[in-house]
């Protein structure tokens, strides 16, 4: 399957399935985890669907991704 030229993909952080940037829901970490509807807040953008079986379990695994990069330890600066 082909994606037509120019259309930024991106993948759920939930289902790992790549989809349209524009079919998925940003998120940035601000002390908890903000949807940016816009797309405008500063910081690392985390990825997910709109479907409800990947908005319950996206949180923990946000949270896992975040540990293991080591992203926590700048919040606590």
């Amino acid at each position: 399957m082909s994606k037509p030229h120019g259309v930024p993909e991106r993948t759920c952080l939930s289902c790992r399935r790549r989809k349209a940037k524009k079919d998925l829901i940003r998120h940035v970490w601000s002390g908890q985890f903000t949807p940016d509807v816009a797309a405008i807040l500063p910081g690392r953008g985390y990825y997910c669907c709109a479907e409800p079986a990947c908005q319950a379990v996206f949180a923990r695994r946000a949270a896992a991704v975040r540990k293991r990069k080591g992203e926590g330890k700048r919040d606590e600066a």
